[in-house]
């Protein structure tokens, strides 16, 4: 690690370090700082027990010998396994006795956990064997090439039944996106009665940290994962890659009636020339992104797909997702995503694993001051 300098102090029997140089925000599943510290880094040095190569987040959980021979069953916590299966990592690259060393976060309240940094692979000895840390390349450029590029994918406008086709997979590619750099999701107008909500979201407190499953606008909005659309005479599904979230949206021409919330909602599908278009009601006030966003159990979501195809790139699917909120805010709110439409892509299963530490109370799963709005 760059830039370190050791304080000498000892935290079950590892030695704790600061690290000074600067750091960027990796997590897509939830706040990195609810769990782990921008600076304090921990090294620990183990025996692989389990290795969970799974989505949201890639946990290995490896035995640390102390000095008073006692043993610590660490977890090292890293980015998702799609990320990493693009640096060549599999379910299969790392197996029970195998020995690492681990470097990067310390967690905020000392429990043996790391943000993962920098990994190794040891020879029993202790030296090493292989430099295992996973290089990230999300959102860089493609570098200019004189060897023959790739035939791009693309998949026909409209289906054989002449309605607008979105069928298939698609990842994210910051590259396909107008104007370069990554995503950026716009602010919300909060009211009088919204602000306080968001004034008081505190990130230790987000659902997912403890595995909870997010609510539609985060994951059809937010998600940098796979996300795969089916479309049947009747209805489509869409099926998300983070969380292992399923749903399945029938073509009518009324929303829903009001009814039981949940975190996807009831939500109504329909052509509307060559897009498709999904409005859906009746969902729980969960947090709209990673690092807050709260939204009233009033919201009201409209999703339109459409194609945003690029000789360059290929077929690319395009969703505008809007959230109306009379409780909360003042105006609509609109994200916009591109993804990219992949041959062949499989999606990877999803684990969900807390971390070691106990969960505060829950700020946004129906608090008094949510409950006053329910109908």
């Amino acid at each position: 690690m760059s830039q370190v300098v050791s304080y000498g102090l000892k935290a079950l029997g590892l030695s704790l370090v600061v690290m000074l140089s600067g750091m960027s925000s990796v997590f897509a599943h939830h706040s990195f700082t609810s769990t782990f510290s921008r600076n304090a880094t921990v090294e620990v040095e183990g025996v692989v027990t389990a290795f969970n190569f799974r989505n949201p987040h890639v946990i290995i959980h490896l035995d640390a010998t102390n000095d008073d021979g006692t043993v610590t069953n660490w977890m090292a916590e890293g980015a998702s396994a799609t990320g990493w299966r693009r640096s060549g990592w599999a379910a299969d690259t790392l197996k029970p006795g195998d020995i690492m060393r681990i470097g990067g976060n310390a967690s905020n309240d000392g429990s043996p956990m790391v943000w993962v940094r920098e990994m190794a692979m040891l020879n029993t000895d202790g030296s090493m064997l292989a430099d295992m840390t996973i290089i990230d390349t999300r959102g860089q450029p493609a570098e200019a090439s004189d060897e023959e590029v790739a035939e791009v994918y693309t998949i026909p406008l409209t289906l054989p039944t002449g309605e607008p086709n979105f069928t298939g997979t698609t990842i994210q590619d910051f590259n396909i996106i107008p104007g370069g750099g990554r995503p950026s999701e716009p602010r919300f107008s909060y009211n009088a009665v919204g602000q306080p909500a968001s004034d008081a979201y505190d990130p230790a407190n987000d659902p997912q940290i403890f595995c909870d499953r997010p609510g539609l606008v985060r994951q059809g909005g937010s998600t940098a994962y796979g996300k795969k659309v089916a479309q049947y005479p009747d209805h489509v599904t869409i099926e998300y890659e983070e969380i292992g979230s399923k749903r399945a949206v029938f073509f009518g021409d009324e929303l829903p009636k009001p009814g039981p919330r949940s975190n996807m909602g009831d939500s109504v599908a329909r052509y509307e020339g060559d897009k498709l278009i999904i409005e859906t009601v009746n969902l729980l006030p969960n947090p709209a992104t990673r690092t807050g966003g709260p939204l009233s159990e009033n919201a009201r979501v409209t999703e339109v797909f459409s194609r945003a195809d690029n000789p360059q790139f290929g077929s690319i699917l395009k969703v505008d997702m809007t959230v109306v909120d009379p409780t909360y805010l003042t105006e609509p709110w609109t994200v916009t995503r591109y993804t990219l439409y992949a041959e062949d892509y499989v999606m990877i299963g999803n684990s969900c694993e807390s971390p070691l530490r106990e969960r505060p109370e829950n700020a946004y799963q129906y608090t008094e001051f949510d409950l006053q709005f329910v109908n």
